[in-house]
């Protein structure tokens, strides 16, 4: 103790210029969710309610009683494994499409454009997908008329075809920052283990699946945990075009910011939260011991 307290005293000017930095992180960063953990166990209506009345999991057992929080759970899932596999699947094949480009001034020019969606944030995406798939003046509506497609429009965010119409959303999905990171990894595959491969007569494909997967599980766990994280989290398309179709496309996380912004429930809110955290720490930690199992087993 007495080493420490020395180590302290000797280095006092560098914590007190980290101290700042580390009372943010304390107040925006860790108390919220501690908070809302504890809000989690007491019925709670207000932001501003005090914390009297106390039920236990009474919250969590009328959450998993309620038909709408049920229900947005098999949403969630309809609407965004399709999207996982898509945002786990795209960076590597544009990444292993850049990489296969022999000139070097061509491929920096594919790595710009594989930022371009940075620019464009998503709700501002949505609004332009929201006109594509606008009922009377909609682009695509207007194609697959003159082809002859359909005989008459379709109301692509309507009830009926709201579900897949999400899905679609954004093809053909440009990865962004996870493209160019699958494409550093490769580039930092060693470059006599792919001459080998091509004295070997190694195709690209058995080349892709044998050599640049194994040296990709670092870019794989940032893929695939981010894409996890996401499915429990993003809510951004329910913002815009839940109002059309009711509870249609409801998810946990839109079901959550609902009963918050009503002041139906906000232990009821703080709940969901909790479980949603449960649930993606689980899976990650799983995804973790997985994919380090696999890279054990290439070692």
């Amino acid at each position: 103790m007495r080493k420490v307290l020395l180590y302290l005293r000797r280095h006092w000017i560098a914590y007190l210029m980290v101290l700042p930095l580390f009372a943010g992180v304390c107040v925006f960063g860790i108390y919220p969710p501690l908070r809302g953990m504890l809000i989690s166990f007491f019925d709670v209506y207000n932001v501003t309610d005090t914390l009297d009345d106390f039920v236990g999991f009474g919250n969590f057992r009328d959450l998993f009683r309620d038909t709408i929080f049920l229900h947005s759970i098999r949403t969630m899932f309809t609407l965004q494994i399709p999207r996982f596999i898509v945002n786990c699947s795209v960076p590597f094949i544009y990444g292993e499409l850049i990489f296969l480009v022999a000139n070097k001034k061509l491929q920096s020019g594919y790595r710009i454009l594989l930022l371009l969606p940075i620019v464009c944030p998503d709700i501002v995406n949505s609004l332009i997908w929201q006109n594509i798939y606008a009922y009377d003046e909609g682009i695509l509506n207007e194609i697959l008329t003159s082809l002859g497609i359909l005989k008459e429009n379709i109301d692509f965010l309507g009830q009926e075809y709201i579900i897949p119409s999400l899905i679609f959303k954004g093809f053909p999905w440009l990865p962004g920052t996870s493209g160019l990171i699958v494409l550093a990894g490769l580039i930092n595959i060693p470059g006599e283990v792919l001459e080998a491969t091509r004295l070997d007569g190694c195709g690209t494909l058995r080349r892709i699946f044998v050599i640049d997967l194994s040296y990709l599980v670092g870019q794989i766990k940032y893929v695939v945990v981010f894409g996890v994280i996401n499915i429990f989290q993003d809510y951004s398309n329910q913002l815009l075009f839940a109002d059309r179709v009711g509870t249609a496309i409801h998810v946990p996380a839109y079901y959550m910011y609902q009963l918050v912004n009503t002041n139906q429930s906000i232990g009821k809110a703080a709940a969901i939260g909790v479980v949603l955290f449960a649930v993606i720490m689980v899976i990650t930690a799983c995804t973790y011991k997985f994919l380090n199992s696999r890279d054990d087993e290439n070692v």
